[in-house]
C-alpha cells in the first residue's frame, strides 16, 4: 500500500521519487520515476542522516519536533515532511518543480501514511 500512496504523491506532484524512510536510513518503501538523474536512494539515507542530526539537537534545545525540511539545490528540490517518531517521507522534485503543490500532497497523504505504519 505504501507504494501506491508514494506513486500517486510523485505522479500528482510531477516529481521523481517518493521515500518513507526510517531515521536509522533504511527504506520501508520508494517510489522512483526513471529520468537522466538516475538512482536517488544514496541522497534518501544522507538525507536521513542529517535530519537524525537535526532531531537530535532539537530535542536539546527543547524547540519541539521537526515537522517539515525543504532543501533547494542547482538541480532539485528535496521536500521531508515527518510522519511518527521513527519514519519521514522524501519527495524529490526538479529545481522548478512546484513546491507548493508537493507540500500539500505530502501534507494531504501523512493521513494515509501514518495509518499504513499502524
Amino acid at each position: 500500500m505504501f507504494k501506491n500512496i508514494l506513486q500517486d504523491i510523485v505522479e500528482e506532484s510531477d516529481g521523481y521519487s517518493a521515500v518513507l524512510m526510517g531515521y536509522d536510513g533504511l527504506a520501508v518503501a520508494q517510489y522512483d520515476r526513471p529520468f537522466e538523474a538516475g538512482d536517488l536512494n544514496p541522497f534518501a539515507v544522507e538525507y536521513a542522516h542529517v535530519l537524525k542530526e537535526m532531531k537530535d539537537t532539537l530535542a536539546i534545545l527543547n524547540t519541539g519536533e521537526i515537522e517539515e525540511v525543504t532543501v533547494r539545490t542547482e538541480r532539485f528540490q528535496v521536500l521531508i515532511r515527518a510522519l511518527t517518531d521513527d519514519y519521514f517521507v522524501i519527495l524529490t522534485m526538479a529545481c522548478n518543480g512546484n513546491c507548493g503543490k508537493g507540500r500539500y500532497l505530502l501534507s494531504r497523504e501523512l493521513f494515509r501514511l501514518r495509518e499504513e505504519l499502524r
